[in-house]
């Protein structure tokens, strides 16, 4: 449960009604809050808490608590809280303190100072935003006990480092080491070892990943991802082999034909309408299909027909240029038929992965 000022702010949320309610020095109390006199407001809920009736003296307990929260005085918070339950357990804001008190327990270890740390780094917009104040958590943590707020200001300082601060490298292996660590909640290992992978992935290099989270215990979906992700790359790097040799072989087919005086032939076989209107209608049917039973998107298929017409085309010039045997003839099917598969890859891959999990890839 995170810890920070959203959660103090919704302990705070009190209705008009309440308001109206309550004694007066809980309201001159409050007052002083919104004016920032955090002295007398002090000052106030104390009154309130040795001189009040039960209710009064309660929230008395429950202001003085929030305002150790907001100073990041926790252990006083924690203590406050728990007066408040124990005036008045069946207050309609008991449970809100009591959710407050499982958070701050369950971000205890090391007697606070390092929820302290980290939370002066995470409710500051200007220090959460600050390559520097993030890298003084990170070597700061390190030194912490086991436990959520080390996993927490581990996660924080990752998350900022890939995003904002565009350090792909140096969150990976601040994930790492949060995915490895074994004092850390699961929930948190979990996506460690998840955003491991995503960022090993726009890195370039998935395997990776797949070999740093080879020794950590982490759930099997992750590691599946790991794998298709590198398997991906792969297939990817395949497929754009393919289709530069075959670009080559289109470009030294067109300097042969010119060179031969088949130009003219060449330019005959490309005018042909048929094979043309049978890729329009491939590309245009298998897109509407697409769409229509599984709502994926039609663009794969519009990059697929404009890459298969370079295909068509480099193949005749292939067959212009090339031997009449049979076996030569074959062979070069095979390698356009590869090209049209690597531009169907490349396609799904790049607009709707989606198209691969359907096929297993």
């Amino acid at each position: 449960m995170r810890c920070g000022a959203a959660v103090l702010a919704l302990a705070l949320t009190w209705p008009a009604a309440a308001l109206a309610q309550s004694p007066a020095r809980i309201e001159a109390g409050r007052s002083a809050l919104e004016a920032g006199d955090l002295a007398r407001a002090r000052a106030a809920f104390t009154e309130a808490v040795s001189q009040g009736g039960p209710t009064e003296a309660a929230l008395g307990e429950y202001h003085l608590a929030h305002m150790a929260d907001e100073a990041f005085d926790f252990p006083a918070a924690l203590a406050g809280y728990r007066r408040f339950v124990a005036r008045d357990p069946g207050s309609r804001y008991a449970s809100r303190a009591l959710a407050r008190i499982d958070d701050l327990q369950a971000h205890s270890e090391g007697g606070f100072a390092p929820l302290v740390a980290l939370e002066r780094v995470r409710r500051s917009t200007a220090l959460s935003d600050d390559p520097a104040a993030l890298e003084a958590l990170d070597r700061e943590s390190r030194s912490w006990p086991a436990g959520t707020v080390r996993a927490e200001a581990w996660m924080l300082v990752a998350e900022a480092f890939a995003g904002r601060m565009q350090r792909q490298r140096a969150a990976a292996e601040v994930f790492l080491r949060l995915a490895e660590d074994e004092g850390a909640p699961a929930g948190l290992r979990e996506l460690a070892a998840t955003r491991l992978v995503e960022l090993r992935g726009v890195l370039g290099d998935p395997a990776r990943a797949e070999r740093e989270l080879s020794g950590v215990q982490v759930p099997d979906e992750v590691r599946a991802e790991a794998a298709v992700l590198s398997r991906r790359l792969r297939l990817r790097r395949a497929a754009l082999t393919v289709l530069a040799l075959v670009a080559m072989a289109g470009a030294a087919a067109l300097a042969l034909a010119k060179q031969r005086g088949q130009l003219g032939e060449l330019w005959r076989r490309w005018r042909q309408p048929m094979p043309l209107v049978q890729l329009a209608v491939l590309t245009a049917g298998g897109g509407a299909m697409a769409k229509m039973a599984d709502d994926h998107e039609v663009m794969p298929f519009a990059v697929l027909g404009a890459g298969a017409l370079g295909v068509y085309l480099v193949a005749v010039a292939l067959n212009v240029v090339g031997g009449p045997g049979g076996a030569a003839r074959a062979a070069r099917a095979a390698v356009c038929a590869m090209a049209v598969l690597a531009v169907s890859y490349l396609a799904m891959l790049g607009l709707d992965p989606m198209m691969l999990e359907g096929i297993g890839l």
